[in-house]
C-alpha cells in the first residue's frame, strides 16, 4: 500500500516525532511510505510527502495536519490523539477513524463527538532490548522532554550515580541500558520496560511511581504520564520508590505484548 504518514514536526527527537520514525521504519518494510511534516521541518527523516500521489492510508498526528491534508487524495484518514492537554491533539472533523494511545485521552476524544478505539504507542523491540541490571540499585537515569528540576533530582539521587536524558539529546537507548531505574514517564517508560529496566514515573504534571505488572493496568490508562494519581512528591518520597528496586522485575514481556510495533501497524492497517 501507499501509506502517508503526517506530523507537526520532524525536527527534535521526542515522543511524537519518535512514534512516526518508529511507525515510518517498520511499515516501510513491507509497504510504500511517504512522510509529511506541517512544519516543513525534516531533521529526522525526509519529509517526502506528495500532494498529487494517491495514499490508500494516511495515519495522520496532529488536527493542524488533518485540516491541511483534507484536498490530498487519501481513502482513509485515522487521525491519532497523543494526549489531553496540547492543543493540537483535540480532534477535529475530517477522519474516518479516531484513535487514542490510552482510556484517559480516549475519552477526551468521545467528549469532543468522536469515537475512538485505543492504539497504544509502538515501541522497537528489537532495538530496546534488554541488558543486565546491577543487583543493587546504582545507576538511575532522570528521562524527560524538560531536564528536571535539579532541586528534585539530586536530593533523591544522593548516594546513586544519576544521568539526565532529555528526550531530544540523542542516547537514548545507551543511557537507559546503562540505568537500573529509569525515572521518566510517557513513551520513555515503554521504551525503558522494553529494555528491562525498573522504571518510576515522575512528571511535572503528577508522580506514579514504580511500573510493575500489576501497577501497569492502571498506570496506562493516563499513558504512565503521572497523571494517574496525581501525586506531586517531594525528594524523599521519590527515594522511597527508588528503594523499591527490583533487579529481577523486567516489564519487557508486557511491552512485546501490548506495544510492539509490530502489533501496533497492524492494529493501524486493520481498524
Amino acid at each position: 500500500m501507499n501509506i502517508l504518514l503526517a506530523t507537526y514536526s520532524l525536527e527534535h527527537l521526542a515522543g511524537t516525532e519518535t512514534w512516526t520514525v518508529t511507525m515510518a521504519d517498520h511499515l516501510g518494510k513491507e509497504h510504500n511510505v511517504d512522510v509529511y511534516a506541517f512544519t516543513g521541518i525534516d531533521n529526522l527523516i525526509p519529509a517526502n510527502a506528495d500532494k498529487s500521489k494517491h495514499y490508500d492510508i494516511a495515519i495522520i498526528n496532529h488536527n493542524v495536519c488533518l485540516d491541511a491534508l483534507r484536498s490530498w487524495n487519501i481513502d482513509r484518514r485515522i487521525f491519532t490523539s497523543h494526549g489531553v492537554i496540547p492543543e493540537m491533539e483535540r480532534p477535529v472533523p475530517g477522519a474516518d477513524v479516531y484513535a487514542a494511545v490510552s482510556e484517559e485521552v480516549q475519552a477526551v476524544v468521545e467528549q469532543q463527538g468522536f469515537n475512538a478505539v485505543i492504539i497504544r504507542n509502538p515501541i522497537d523491540t528489537e532495538y530496546f532490548t534488554p541488558a543486565p541490571v546491577n543487583q543493587e540499585l546504582k545507576n538511575i537515569l532522570w528521562m524527560n522532554n524538560r531536564a528536571p528540576n535539579m532541586e528534585m533530582v539530586e536530593p533523591a539521587s544522593d548516594g546513586y550515580e544519576y544521568r539526565i536524558q532529555t528526550g531530544w539529546s540523542g542516547g537514548v537507548r545507551e543511557n537507559i541500558k546503562w540505568a537500573d531505574m529509569v525515572v521518566t514517564s510517557g513513551r520513555g517508560a515503554y521504551e525503558a520496560m522494553s529494555c528491562g529496566r525498573n522504571v518510576c514515573i515522575v512528571n511535572w504534571c503528577g508522580c506514579d511511581g514504580i511500573v510493575n505488572h500489576e501497577s501497569i493496568i492502571e498506570l496506562r490508562k493516563c499513558n504512565c504520564s503521572g497523571r494517574r494519581y496525581q501525586q506531586w512528591w517531594p525528594p524523599e518520597r521519590i527515594r522511597e520508590e527508588f528503594e523499591r528496586y527490583d533487579p529481577n522485575l523486567n516489564m519487557q514481556p508486557y511491552i512485546l505484548e501490548n506495544n510492539d510495533v509490530q502489533k501496533i501497524a497492524e492494529q493501524y492497517l486493520n481498524v
